[in-house]
């Protein structure tokens, strides 16, 4: 777009000394032609953003009404009058300087004489390469944003070739005024989302400059079922801004109607999950950042946050999840760790919270949670640790569904998980049950014979019922064990380190690895 101030820098019009008299605020304008008049009535000759040239001529004529020629120029939308003194105007009259500020004109005055054809030939080439720009710029957003609907690509991509496009950030944010996804540019994360939900909603909605920033925002979903916005939070790029946000808002659309077949995927709960991938790979540098996300989510950013985990087995289940922290009243966010783990960012949850939420989890889920922190970026690691809970607590003896479980609670499991990367303890594990792993099986029937034992606490009779046999024939499978081993299997120090052996290869007394009992009733 070329302005009036870009046509004054043109070197044909320093050439001519220009100086601006009246509407200096306004030379932003755009021009849309260069026009060479002498006519003091110029009503129903112009079309608008017409840049007018004048040697004065028709200014000097017996009976000129200045306020009704500059009323004529700022109705039909001129961009401004530049008028050459010399011997036909010396200076120019009062009476048009005053009606040019009124009515916020841009009035220039050249002091030395130019050619006019020079200038019209100059802004015209100016303006037939921005034409033929706009057009390539034009066909450059089709053909991206064609092959992001064709390609099934994501949000984020689609934000980011938007972002790319404009050189500016852009943010997508769903009906409530949540920034849901966004692509900060080169303003960073904190000053994109600052304060978002009460700025975007004094921006309002529109074209450029609809609002005290100047923001350009437009509806995406389809007419009738919109579920969001796609903004540029900022003033400057003008036509462009509304031609690639379109653009993208239409590619948005049907991609989430391929997607979710249907509008009504909640956009919140994907800038949920992006956040919790985003908080496991956090850094101390980050928080600023991270809280201004947390903030454009519409949730608090004071009270702590802990790091929890929800095992289910048979697949992570994250509607239930989320299902459970609103039964709860907790507030927090989700976002699956794996095939079975659902991480859940608890802000601000007390212990009578977290007993609520464990309670309106499914009764074969297990909850697992760390203790709270006042670093957002800190919820990384213990998302991980609360995982191992989660998922030891699972597996573990007398599992009770409804509770909360910790670290602490796992004994000497959690203990050994805080140990998992000492090379030392994989070493004892592996001695500890050499003669049986060197097995052509791996030694995994006698693996789960002794895990059996060991949780049975050494009783024969009770080994027995597990294995569905006669005592006396558990008490062989039992010598037969010790003697491959090599070990006494009544020595208690002997037991514990077994235990703890198995613990470590994950094939405790109903641990991750352990298998249902043989159910042969004799040798």
């Amino acid at each position: 777009m070329l302005t009036v101030a870009d046509v004054l820098a043109l070197p044909v019009l320093v050439a001519g000394a220009p100086r601006v008299r009246a509407g200096e605020d306004r030379l932003d304008a755009p021009v849309r032609w260069v026009h060479v008049s002498e006519q003091a009535d110029v009503t129903g000759l112009l079309g608008g953003g017409e840049l007018l040239l004048s040697t004065g001529l028709g200014l000097t004529r017996a009976g000129f009404d200045a306020d009704g020629y500059v009323g004529a120029l700022v109705e039909a939308g001129a961009a401004g009058l530049v008028v050459e003194l010399g011997e036909v105007l010396p200076a120019l009259p009062a009476p048009l300087l005053r009606a040019a500020r009124a009515g916020g004109l841009p009035l220039v005055e050249l002091h030395r004489a130019i050619r006019f054809v020079e200038v019209t030939e100059r802004v015209h080439a100016r303006l037939l390469d921005a034409q033929h720009e706009r057009l390539r710029f034009a066909e450059r957003v089709h053909s991206t944003f064609a092959a992001l609907g064709t390609s099934g690509a994501s949000t984020r991509e689609v934000l980011e070739h938007a972002a790319g496009l404009l050189d500016a950030p852009v943010v997508l944010e769903d009906l409530a005024h949540r920034a849901v996804d966004h692509v900060p540019g080169r303003s960073g994360t904190v000053e994109v989302l600052r304060d978002w939900a009460r700025r975007s909603r004094r921006e309002g909605g529109g074209g450029p400059g609809g609002g005290p920033e100047g923001w350009t925002a437009v509806a995406v979903g389809r007419p009738g079922e919109r579920w969001g916005r796609l903004v540029l939070p900022g003033r400057g790029a003008g036509q462009d801004a509304g031609l690639v946000l379109e653009r993208a808002a239409e590619v948005l659309t049907v991609l989430r109607l391929l997607a979710a077949g249907g509008p009504g995927e909640v956009t919140a709960d994907r800038a949920h999950g992006d956040l919790v991938s985003d908080l496991l790979r956090a850094r101390p540098v980050d928080e600023p950042a991270l809280r201004q996300r947390l903030r454009a989510l519409g949730l608090p950013v004071r009270g702590g946050f802990a790091a929890g985990a929800v095992h289910t087995p048979g697949g992570a289940d994250r509607p239930a999840v989320a299902a459970a922290l609103r039964a709860a009243g907790v507030v927090g966010i989700t976002g699956v760790l794996g095939p079975d783990v659902v991480g859940v960012l608890l802000v601000g949850a007390a212990e009578r919270s977290l007993v609520r939420l464990a309670a309106e989890l499914p009764a074969s889920a297990t909850l697992g949670v760390t203790a709270p922190g006042e670093r957002l970026s800190g919820t990384g690691e213990g998302f991980a640790e609360a995982r191992h809970v989660a998922q030891v607590a699972a597996a573990a003896p007398g599992r009770a569904p409804g509770r909360v479980h910790r670290a602490a609670d796992l004994g000497v499991r959690g203990l050994l998980w805080r140990l998992r990367d000492d090379a030392r303890v994989a070493e004892f594990a592996e001695g500890q049950l050499a003669p049986l792993l060197d097995a052509p099986d791996g030694g995994r029937a006698d693996l789960e014979l002794l895990a059996h034992l060991l949780g049975s606490g050494g009783s024969m009779t009770r080994l027995a019922g597990l294995l569905h046999l006669s005592r006396p024939a558990a008490y062989g499978r039992v010598q037969r064990l010790a003697g491959r081993l090599g070990r006494d299997l009544d020595d208690p120090e002997t037991r514990l380190a077994l235990h703890l052996a198995l613990l470590v290869r994950g094939q405790g007394p109903g641990g991750p690895g352990a298998a249902p009992p043989n159910r042969d009733h004799g040798e």
